[in-house]
């Protein structure tokens, strides 16, 4: 389980008023490391919308790709910059 403080990051990380599939395709690219979905939460809706943010950036229980959901959801300008931006250095 998350521990309180682990809870309320992720609670103001975490826009649960779009769909975790909106928000990996337009922030995926901002992740190097992701654990969140390593642990469980207290608040069901976050617990779900988490995991499935899991399952959608490592590809598990059938979640779409990526370049699905960049296409389905950003505009036409917003995966160039998303390409940029995953070409540059670390």
């Amino acid at each position: 389980m998350a521990d309180p403080g682990r809870e309320k990051d992720a609670r103001e990380m975490f826009p649960l008023d779009i769909s975790p599939e909106e928000y990996a395709a337009g922030h995926a690219h901002e992740w190097l490391c992701f654990s969140f979905d390593d642990y469980r939460y207290s608040d069901h809706a976050l617990e779900d919308w988490i995991q499935r943010l899991g399952d959608i950036l490592f590809q598990r229980t059938g979640a779409p790709s990526l370049a699905e959901l960049r296409q389905r959801y950003l505009t036409e300008a917003q995966p160039k910059a998303v390409e940029q931006r995953e070409s540059e250095e670390f």
